[in-house]
C-alpha cells in the first residue's frame, strides 16, 4: 500500500509554519480563505512533489489531509482500510460520483471513498464522533442524476 496514514497523521501536529516548511511550500500551492465541505476559512497548502496531499490549516491548527487519486493511491483498496480499522465504517453518499460510497471511521479520524475496492480519495482528520463529523466535514452532495 502506497498511502501513509501515519504520514497524514502526522501533518495533523503540526503548526501552519510547520506545515508550509515540511511542505516545502515556496515550490508548491498556498490557497487562502478556502473550504473543504464543511470546514470554513481555511489555508490550503499543497506540494505534490514532497507530499501527496493537500493540507488544510484553520485559525489554530491542521483540520483535514485529504489524499486526492494519484501515485499515494495506486493499488490501495478498500480492504487495506478494513483490516487495519477497529470499528465497522459508516456508509455515505459520495462526491466523487453516483457509484461511489463513502466510507467514514469519524472515531479513528479517517473516511474515505470508493468505487468497489478500488480509493479514490482519503480524508484524515482528528477523531470524532459520528454526528460531529456530519455536523463539522461532511456534506452530503445529493442524489446523482443524468
Amino acid at each position: 500500500m502506497n498511502f501513509d496514514l501515519k504520514a497524514c497523521e502526522a501533518m495533523l501536529e503540526l503548526t501552519a509554519e510547520q506545515v508550509e516548511m515540511r511542505l516545502e511550500i515556496d515550490g508548491g500551492e498556498t490557497h487562502r480563505g478556502v473550504r473543504y465541505e464543511g470546514l470554513e476559512d481555511l489555508s490550503q497548502y499543497y506540494n505534490p512533489t514532497v507530499f501527496p496531499g493537500r493540507v488544510y490549516v484553520g485559525p489554530d491548527r491542521v483540520e483535514m489531509v485529504y489524499v486526492p487519486s494519484g501515485p499515494a493511491l495506486v493499488g490501495v483498496t478498500r480492504g487495506d482500510f478494513e483490516k487495519g480499522s477497529g470499528t465497522q465504517p459508516v456508509l455515505l453518499r459520495s462526491r466523487a460520483g453516483k457509484e461511489y460510497v463513502h466510507y467514514a471511521h469519524p472515531e479513528e479520524g479517517i473516511a474515505y471513498s470508493s468505487e468497489g475496492d478500488e480509493v479514490c480519495f482519503v480524508e484524515v482528520f482528528r477523531p470524532r464522533s459520528l454526528d460531529a463529523y456530519k455536523a463539522e466535514i461532511y456534506r452530503d452532495p445529493g442524489p446523482f442524476t443524468r
